[in-house]
This record gives C-alpha cells, sequence and structure tokens, in this order.
C-alpha cells in the first residue's frame, strides 16, 4: 500500500514538474521566437486592459453580441495558422501535407463555427458562453496554439494543462486587481434609483 502511494507521489511530483516547465516555456516564447512578439503582445496589452475593466465594473456582462463576435477570433486564429503553413513550405503541398497543422486549422475554425452557431441562438448557458468567450479563455487559447505553431512547443496534455495554469493565473491576476480597486475606492458600483423613470448610476462612495 505505502509502495503504492509513493509511486502515485512520484507520478504526480514528475507531471508536476513538467507542468512547471511547459508553463515557463509557454511564458518564454515570444522571446525566443521573435515573430511571435507582433501578435503576443497585443494579446497581452488587450487581455490586461480587459482584466482592468471587468475589475473596475464587475457587475457589468460580457453579452451575447460581444460573445457572438469573439467566437470569430477561433476562425481567424485557424487561417493565421493556414498562412503560416504556406509561408513555411512555400506551397500547397507542404500546407497539405502537415498534418498537425492542419488538424489545428480544422479544429480551430469547425469549434470557432460550433461556438458562432450556439452562441447566435443562445443555445449554451449564458454564464458558461459569458466565460468560454470573454478575453482570458480566448486569448490564452490563441497563445498557446501560437507557440505550437512558432516556437514548436509539444502538443500534448501536459501543454493543454499549462495552458489552464496560464489561464488559472490571470483570473487570480483578475481577483487581486478587483480587489485592489475596491480597496482603493476605484471600484464602480450602479446604485439604480427610479426616479421619474430614469436610471440613475452613481460610483461607489458617492452620494
Amino acid at each position: 500500500m505505502m509502495a503504492s502511494l509513493e509511486g502515485i507521489q512520484c507520478i504526480l511530483e514528475e507531471i508536476s514538474n513538467q507542468i512547471y516547465h511547459r508553463t515557463t516555456e509557454l511564458l518564454m516564447a515570444p522571446l525566443n521566437q521573435q515573430q511571435m512578439l507582433w501578435t503576443s503582445i497585443p494579446l497581452l496589452v488587450a487581455t490586461l486592459f480587459m482584466i482592468l475593466y471587468f475589475a473596475r465594473y464587475r457587475r457589468e456582462e460580457l453579452g451575447w453580441n460581444t460573445a457572438f463576435g469573439n467566437t470569430m477570433v477561433f476562425m481567424f486564429a485557424g487561417i493565421s495558422i493556414v498562412r503560416e503553413m504556406y509561408e513555411q513550405g512555400g506551397s500547397l503541398e507542404t500546407l497539405f501535407s502537415n498534418e498537425l497543422y492542419m488538424l489545428l486549422c480544422i479544429g480551430l475554425i469547425a469549434w470557432g463555427a460550433f461556438l458562432m452557431f450556439f452562441t447566435y441562438f443562445h443555445l449554451i448557458p449564458k454564464k458558461f458562453a459569458f466565460f468560454i468567450l470573454s478575453a482570458p479563455p480566448i486569448n490564452v487559447t490563441v497563445y498557446v496554439i501560437m507557440t505550437i505553431v512558432y516556437a514548436d512547443v509539444v502538443p500534448d496534455y501536459i501543454t493543454a494543462l499549462a495552458a489552464i495554469v496560464l489561464l488559472v493565473l490571470i483570473l487570480i491576476l483578475a481577483k487581486i486587481l478587483q480587489a485592489l480597486l475596491k480597496l482603493l475606492g476605484l471600484e464602480y458600483i450602479e446604485d439604480i434609483a427610479i426616479i421619474s423613470g430614469i436610471a440613475e448610476k452613481k460610483p461607489k462612495g458617492k452620494h
């Protein structure tokens, strides 16, 4: 029994070490492959500003229209992979010969089309849709796929777990910023007072 527990502990430690190193590899990819900087920096900036926005206006929701628009990001990412494959090989033959990139491309476009359909008709739960189609999950997904294409990161379950770690770190950062803004009195709370049929919106702490 003890031997089994020790074996499980060793396996978990090995997996944890692999996830740590893969997460570091994902984070360092733009420095090692500088062509990623042109796309990773805008992703980082966009994610940061969206985190700041929803940290201040935490009671606001993403909205079905924004969620629907965000589904197209996956399609654009798939098209970007096709462009990268063509530029690397320089021919249509090379484009179709790389099974990994082609599967990533088809998977992204199919996933985007699936989400687009179900979001358009509001066929998935609102909270689930607004979460998976918000900036952090989308941008992390696109970023990780970029590292696979540009930096040759291995597309295995360790990379998937490392991507989840990145997403969790971003969500923790969002919570920290939200708490910080609340502490500084910069959080915005909507006080809805019906006066002659008009809703008044006031910042927190002001009367």
